[in-house]
């Protein structure tokens, strides 16, 4: 059995500016442990590439288009460049877009994009450098740990976003179940936490 070690992530800071879209990958299905092999084999790499995002203002029915139209599991959210969250197709299908509606008091069609991302301070971030001798399973359980849906990966000189990792993608790439309990940070996440299993 493998033993991956926890990598040290930052917080993510609100002067983070967005650098690229993010980029689909294919996973390498052959290999008996893939976990093993180099982390930045399955990072999202962002250099080289223009600039692209939600405006928080977009409507989620919009931005749901747009994420099938350009084909991408994932994308950013900023305004003028500076990064304030990340949504996804995964998020905008699911029962939390009926939750935060119900919560607003408002019509599902009425949600925009800053409604229902991530938010930037619920993000991680870790430097490119800590990547170097870092393995696939390292990152997982780095994301585990932490209860991150996402992990940013930041250059060393610039601190700007040049990559990124999806816990789904790498829990595909892992073949084994994940624990993906968020620690909870403030007594209301255990209220909503307490009520989402209640629904069940």
């Amino acid at each position: 059995m493998n033993t991956f070690n926890r990598l040290n992530t930052l917080d993510v800071t609100t002067e983070l500016a967005v650098q690229a879209n993010p980029l689909s990958i294919t996973g390498d299905n052959d290999g008996l442990d893939r976990l093993t092999v180099s982390a930045q084999k399955y990072m999202h790499n962002l250099d080289g590439q223009t600039a692209i995002y939600l405006d928080p203002d977009t409507s989620i029915d919009d931005a749901t288009l747009v994420l099938n139209k350009t084909h991408v599991a994932s994308m950013f959210v900023a305004q003028k460049g500076q990064l304030q969250g990340i949504i996804s197709q995964a998020r905008l299908g699911s029962r939390h877009i009926l939750k935060e509606a119900q919560l607003r008091g408002c019509q599902r069609n009425e949600l925009v994009v800053s409604d229902v991302m991530l938010p930037l301070q619920t993000l991680k971030q870790v430097n490119l450098n800590k990547l170097r001798d870092a393995s696939a399973g390292d990152v997982l359980v780095t994301m585990e740990s932490h209860g991150l849906d996402y992990l940013l990966v930041t250059e060393p000189e610039t601190n700007q976003i040049c990559g990124y990792f999806d816990l789904v993608e790498l829990i595909k790439v892992g073949g084994r179940p994940v624990n993906q309990l968020r620690p909870a940070e403030h007594f209301n996440d255990i209220v909503v936490s307490v009520l989402h299993h209640a629904e069940r």
